[in-house]
């Protein structure tokens, strides 16, 4: 069996135990990380580790460092890092000497930074998630960037930094749900190139509009006030004109709370986000509505699952 049918059977393993939960056990679905979890890291990534220069690397992983592991780390050593930044789902370092690591966290992969203040904070020594450490490298003042992974699935290349755009799985990306040139007009335009999918689906397309997972699609359209299943060319102005600003509110809100944990992420402080305090739909089948006390539903939408009310949804 190949690495990739490795993955994809883990990933399906993973959705099928999920969607088996009991829906009043309280747990979150399993989800990869989706754009506020990448973002919240990359934000503390770029306040921890920028201006330090690496001095080491190790890995007991390297067939996950999808560059060649003796080039990686010697490309790496003695760079210094200018900045992150994120692209999609992807996490980009960037280095002095022209070059930027990209990273990818997939289901269960996560940073940690140490250093000599809080290595042995209780997040990090009794919290098993951030356990599985797979890649570490060290700078200079003895600072540790750590990638814990229990699945392993998540992955780290070193490329040229001219490079990164180009590269195959941020090339084919739509444009950034959160970017500022994603306007109204321009939300519209991309939603009449799918006018006879549902809207929850097309969500989805990383292709069309990058960032927005399942979890935000759910409580984006449930804000909005506009069932999953509807589609497209069904939608009524004033609906089409309520999406774009609950997803991005829905966006912005998860960012400021580092994310929605489910069990897997973690920020690289090794804690929890807190988004998954505020959930609405996502995760709550039957449940009271927190709006009008009616039962949350769950549909299959194409491959799918996708939470909402039908009282408050239309």
């Amino acid at each position: 069996m190949t690495e990739s049918q490795d993955e994809l059977n883990a990933i399906m393993k993973a959705l099928l135990s999920a969607q088996g939960r009991s829906a009043s056990d309280g747990k979150i679905l399993q989800t990869m990380p989706e754009l506020p979890e990448v973002q919240t890291v990359v934000s503390q990534l770029d306040q921890k580790i920028s201006g330090k220069r690496i001095v080491s690397a190790w890995s007991d992983w390297k067939k996950k460092i999808l560059t060649p592991y003796r080039e990686f780390v010697k490309n790496i050593t003695g760079a210094t890092v200018l900045g992150t930044r994120r692209l999609g789902k992807h996490i980009i370092i960037d280095l002095d000497n022209g070059q930027s690591i990209i990273a990818h966290l997939k289901m269960t992969g996560h940073f940690l930074v140490k250093n000599e203040s809080n290595r042995n904070a209780k997040a990090f020594t009794e919290d098993r998630i951030n356990g599985y450490i797979h890649h570490s490298i060290t700078f200079s003042d003895g600072t540790t960037l750590e990638f814990s992974d229990m699945r392993k699935f998540g992955w780290l290349r070193l490329v040229e930094t001219k490079e990164v755009e180009k590269l195959e799985s941020i090339a084919s990306l739509g444009i950034d749900a959160l970017a500022p040139r994603l306007n109204q007009k321009y939300f519209e335009e991309l939603l009449l190139l799918r006018a006879h999918r549902s809207i929850g689906e097309t969500l989805l397309e990383q292709n069309l509009i990058a960032g927005i997972g399942n979890i935000y699609r759910s409580e984006a359209l449930f804000l909005a006030g506009v069932l999953p299943q509807r589609h497209i060319d069904k939608l009524l102005g004033e609906e089409k004109e309520r999406l774009l600003p609950a997803i991005k509110k829905v966006l912005r809100q998860a960012v400021k709370l580092r994310g929605t944990s489910d069990g897997d992420f973690r920020d690289t402080d090794g804690l929890e986000g807190r988004f998954q305090r505020t959930l609405y739909v996502y995760g709550r089948t039957g449940k009271p509505c927190k709006k009008c006390g009616t039962i949350i539903e769950r549909k299959k939408l194409g491959s799918r699952s996708v939470f909402f009310c039908p009282s408050c949804q239309h």
